[in-house]
């Protein structure tokens, strides 16, 4: 027999006409029955199948397809020559462009599918199983660096309040940049673990309803000191009594974040806006730079992992993964909100944070 495209085929097929006779079958038809092609071509369906599907094919599976021109995935039991009894799926179509053979079926085994379906599950558990190995590892590391940091940060403390600049002498000037770089350390350290928990789906929100103004208020203050060291002036706007559902935690993480990148990305003398918007269903918390700016082709970039916006002034040169934006996007949304950002290079930019406003 020669070869055609249907034997290339995977699954079976056969088609058969009205009166049940089939016209054509492919070699996978053959492969899984034990029959060849020219003891099957010509004979009634029903030769194929045991007594019960044979009953099935007449009471059901023929009526159906021929009422609804199609069926989608009916269980049948062939019957191999030697008696063997083979479990299939079949999807079957009427096809009108013939006048006898009208009606084609794929036949799927169903051991094959039993596979393809063990190997499915094989691979889940497995990729579960990576990435809690990889939650844990990530933990670990960020543990490991943690805590060395903390002791050194706790010792430049220590000797910062013991001397108060007196009897190191030029020492006390190096105690600055130790405690600096242990910050960013730490910061980085943090940004990875938040990273990799938001990535396997092991990070924890609680939403409630909080008082917007007390997150705003903490988040300004603590900037407040990197904002002048810098000579950067933030602007609070308008004292607000809106409520909003988040978890508030969260919510002064993404906005001090967002603060931090304002002043960065700010040159000293410029200013940073900190306000709110509202209308009936959602709070928006922008905050709004006189800083560099982002290329326009890189804006859709910027909450992507480890992308860094370059910049032209070497002062304001990123430090970190460039991992901070795409946290907060990730936060936000897991608290039902977005973060958005528009911008114009060297004109500044505004960070649009959207999140539910909480009925009262």
């Amino acid at each position: 027999m020669m070869e055609t495209i249907l034997d290339q085929i995977p699954c079976g097929y056969l088609d058969f006409s009205d009166e049940g006779i089939i016209g054509q079958v492919n070699r996978r038809i053959c492969e899984m029955t034990g029959y060849t092609n020219d003891e099957l071509v010509d004979q009634h369906v029903e030769n194929l199948l045991t007594p019960g599907a044979g009953v099935f094919y007449q009471t059901h599976l023929f009526p159906v397809l021929k009422l609804e021109n199609r069926l989608d995935e009916v269980y049948l039991t062939l019957q191999h020559k030697n008696g063997k009894k083979i479990p299939v799926l079949i999807n079957s179509e009427r096809n009108f462009k013939t006048k006898k053979y009208k009606n084609r079926c794929i036949v799927v085994e169903m051991q094959r599918r039993s596979e393809f379906e063990d190997k499915l599950l094989l691979a889940k558990k497995q990729a579960e199983r990576t990435s809690g190995e990889k939650q844990k590892a990530i933990s670990m590391m960020s543990h490991e660096l943690r805590t060395p940091l903390s002791v050194i940060l706790s010792m430049v403390e220590l000797l910062s309040d013991e001397f108060n600049g007196d009897g190191l002498g030029e020492h006390y000037e190096y105690l600055s940049p130790i405690k600096e770089a242990s910050k960013n350390l730490a910061r980085l350290a943090d940004d990875i673990l938040n990273f990799a928990r938001l990535e396997t789906g092991y990070f924890d929100i609680q939403t409630e309803v909080i008082l917007l103004e007390e997150v705003l208020i903490k988040s300004y203050m603590m900037m407040m000191h990197d904002a002048e060291k810098k000579g950067v002036t933030i602007n609070r706007g308008e004292k607000t009594d809106l409520k909003i559902l988040a978890d508030r935690d969260r919510l002064q993480q993404i906005i001090m974040n967002l603060l931090n990148n304002a002043i960065k990305f700010t040159e000293p003398g410029g200013k940073i806006d900190l306000y709110t918007e509202k209308d009936s269903e959602h709070v928006k918390i922008l905050v709004k730079d006189t800083g560099s700016g982002i290329p326009e082709d890189r804006i859709d970039q910027i909450f992507q992992p480890f992308i860094r916006v370059q910049q032209t002034n070497p002062d304001l040169k990123a430090k970190g993964f460039g991992l901070g934006l795409p946290i907060s996007l990730k936060l936000t949304r897991l608290m039902g909100g977005d973060l958005t950002v528009s911008s114009k290079e060297g004109k500044g930019s505004v960070f649009t944070l959207l999140l539910p406003r909480a009925n009262s």
